[in-house]
């Protein structure tokens, strides 16, 4: 037989092989989103019923509990209550599935016995197994006009008690050993060609804690610095050293990263972005970074946190889609599976009109478990859920299962300028005050991150937005360019705080015009110009 016709054999059998092992990845006829229906239904709350707003959590598995960390608060949904954020750790029996005890971790002002906290939010902790007896938690306090701080506070199993104490994490990077805080960080990336401005605030450990040839790493972050690295855990779990950052391009806005390692040793994360889909970026060896870049696999990514993980030999790539369900933010969220890290097939689709976001997947005694952040109001973050995803790499039987059958959302309330009326789609504020101007006229109520529309009607459009003054999200200038004209009256509380006074504008449309705004603008129509 010739050489040449042997090879093609040879090729074609490769190729084949290649495709079935692909294949096999996945049984015949599976539905993700049915896995995903069947996974949701049954997760357990974790945050304590007096929490309103929580988000982002952690959580180790030893023994027959889970210690689950998140950052809450008892005011509203969301995680922007400023200092009435508080961070907590909840103890949940596996087998039962229910919350034995709620430990507080740390709050604004709270008197440890070697320290005072700041009036200041405590967020973002993060959890590791330090060793036989004892558990690391980690969490950032985050004052107004100064350097936030990374602490961390152990945890005892034994008593099933935290330590009285709290200490500063460290940061080492090339110019040193310091306290964790964010110009430190910055410090070290600036010196690489990093051109962002430094900020006070943002730098927390995310991702999870992974393990490679005897080592921790994680991904750290500075969110509203849009800044990211991968960074190694000393053995003394209290320093964290940078080995390399990954910013590039700079033109997007990369933040929020999970990384994982290749079957031939690549490292590669998976970045969210602020101004689009997620880009990967790999390196050789973690500290020389590729310039980022979207991939194929995850075609349409919405801003949000994405996972990386590996279990039973396979990689778990998890990430936020931008569809929505019943108008909820962040409503979809896939996981795809790979042996290779190239080629992915989807083993489960949560779809949820009450959001699935920010979730955590680790393994436990051969079961994967999950905890992930929900809400009833729009895609705001509410509470922390908890559950069992799988038996690691198993496959739960289809066959007389149902998609979960949503119940339509109520009719939307009128839109009026009128006192006590819900502003916004994806958040719970209302209207405390309003220029007399534009008194019971009908608005456009809409995400308060952004707004597009279109004109169906011509008309008169009356525009609020924040007037300008630190840390206010006024879209003044985007307004006047837009056309629009400052209204003299008197600025009014829109809804609470003093950035959320506002500014009337006002212009004469056409049918066809398009709008758009990033937060915060709110349109009011005269009752005549009409808009989609």
């Amino acid at each position: 037989m010739p050489l040449r016709f042997i090879l093609r054999l040879l090729a074609i059998s490769t190729l084949f092989c290649g495709q079935i092992a692909a294949q096999s990845l996945l049984p015949t006829n599976w539905d993700p989103a049915l896995a995903g229906d069947i996974v949701m239904q049954r997760l357990v709350r974790v945050s304590a019923p007096q929490v309103k707003g929580a988000h982002d959590a952690e959580f180790v598995c030893v023994g027959e509990r889970a210690y689950i960390v998140e950052h809450d608060n008892d005011v509203s949904p969301g995680h922007g209550a400023g200092a009435a954020m508080y961070c907590v750790l909840s103890v949940v029996n596996l087998k039962t599935l229910q919350v034995e005890k709620t430990h507080l971790l740390a709050k604004a002002g709270q008197a440890f016995a070697n320290v005072t906290l700041p009036q200041a939010q405590a967020f973002v902790p993060r959890i590791i197994r330090k060793d036989e007896h004892t558990l690391r938690t980690y969490f950032c306090s985050q004052p107004a006009k100064e350097q936030a701080v990374t602490w961390y506070r152990d945890f005892d199993l034994r008593t099933q008690t935290f330590e009285d104490s709290i200490h500063k994490a460290k940061l080492k990077t090339a110019a040193g050993t310091f306290d964790m805080e964010p110009r430190h960080f910055h410090a070290d990336a600036a010196a690489l060609g990093f051109k962002r401005p430094a900020v006070n605030q943002g730098l927390y450990i995310f991702d999870s804690f992974k393990e490679f040839d005897g080592k921790r790493y994680i991904a750290l972050n500075n969110f509203p610095g849009k800044q990211n690295a991968l960074a190694v855990l000393h053995d003394d779990f209290t320093t964290f050293e940078i080995i390399g950052h990954y910013n590039e391009p700079q033109s997007q806005q990369l933040s929020e990263s999970a990384v994982n390692r290749l079957p031939d040793g690549t490292w590669m994360a998976i970045v969210r972005n602020d101004a689009g889909n997620y880009h990967f970026t790999t390196s050789h060896d973690g500290k020389t970074w590729t310039t980022a870049e979207p991939k194929p696999f995850v075609p349409n990514g919405l801003n949000s946190k994405p996972t990386f993980d590996k279990f039973g030999g396979i990689y778990y790539l998890g990430w936020q889609e931008n569809t929505k369900i019943q108008n909820c933010n962040r409503s979809v969220f896939n996981v795809d599976i790979s042996r290779d890290g190239k080629t992915w097939q989807r083993k489960y689709r949560f779809e949820s009109p009450h959001s699935f976001q920010y979730p955590t997947f680790h393994e436990h005694e051969g079961t994967l478990w999950l905890t992930v952040t929900q809400s009833d109001h729009g895609g705001t973050t509410d509470r922390i859920m908890f559950g069992k995803l799988e038996s690691v790499g198993q496959f739960e039987p289809q066959t007389g299962q149902k998609r979960i059958a949503w119940p339509a959302p109520p009719p939307p309330e009128p839109a009026f300028m009128k006192r006590g009326v819900k502003l916004f789609t994806d958040r719970d504020y209302v209207i405390d005050e309003m220029p007399d101007a534009v008194k019971d006229l009908p608005f456009h109520r809409t995400s308060i991150e952004k707004l597009d529309v279109t004109i169906n009607k011509p008309g008169t459009l009356f525009a609020l937005t924040p007037t300008i003054r630190p840390k206010a999200a006024s879209q003044e200038e985007a307004l006047q360019k837009a056309g629009f004209t400052k209204v003299e009256v008197p600025e009014t509380q829109l809804f609470p705080g003093e950035i959320n006074r506002v500014s009337l504008y006002r212009k004469a449309v056409k049918a066809g015009e398009r709008l758009q705004f990033k937060k915060l603008v709110l349109l009011i129509t005269d009752g005549v110009a009409e808009m989609r």
